[in-house]
């Protein structure tokens, strides 16, 4: 099941851009360029992450939003081109997952959001335990954990390859090895163990 991701930018161009993106590193991506659509989003399905900006040209903003419509267990990435004091405490009462500075990388968005699920599904798995089906002791080499951190970041095969300096068949021998000791199903379940182990 795909992981889905509502996406609340009044910045139409942005959010688009936003939407590609994630839907080419496959992910399910609806977008909202106002409160009101994302209202009806939200009321027609369920939602893993919502990211939404701060600073939205509508009579509530982001913050307000968050507080008065998404979920209590959906976790909310912020976006915003501010990072006042006055906006961070604000928006601390929503308590959300993280934060996004404009303009940021697409490798830093995908970080952002792969932590803040796995964050936010470890609340509610009691342990890795879940997440692996066993009690087996899991043991990563240290190049294997070097390749988790960098799917964290949302990289493809051939660009681990080509910063590690080594050929990208090897990386997908890396990555077959890390499936069989992990049974991680997907990259989310990946980076929540990651994160439970201490590798990010």
């Amino acid at each position: 099941m795909e992981t889905n991701i509502l996406i609340l930018e009044d910045e139409i161009i942005i959010a688009r851009s936003i939407k590609l993106h994630l839907e080419t590193n496959g992910y399910a991506a609806e977008m909202a360029t106002s409160p009101e659509e994302a209202m009806k989003l939200l009321e027609q399905q369920s939602f893993d992450l919502v990211l939404s900006d701060i600073n939205l040209r509508h009579a509530i903003d982001g913050i307000s939003f968050a507080k008065q419509f998404i979920p209590e267990r959906t976790p909310v990435v912020f976006l915003t081109a501010y990072s006042d004091l006055q906006t961070l405490q604000k928006a601390e009462l929503v308590m959300p997952y993280a934060y996004l500075l404009k303009p940021f990388h697409k490798e830093q968005l995908l970080l952002t959001i792969n932590l803040s699920i796995a964050h936010a599904r470890k609340k509610v798995l009691p342990s890795s335990i879940a997440i692996n089906g066993n009690n087996e002791e899991i043991t990563l080499s240290a190049r294997e954990i070097e390749v988790v951190q960098l799917v964290a970041q949302g990289k493809t095969t051939t660009e681990i390859a080509h910063q590690l300096c080594i050929s990208p068949e090897t990386v997908a021998t890396h990555r077959k090895k890390i499936t069989r000791k992990t049974k991680c199903k997907n990259v989310v379940e990946l980076i929540a163990l990651a994160v439970d182990k201490g590798w990010l």
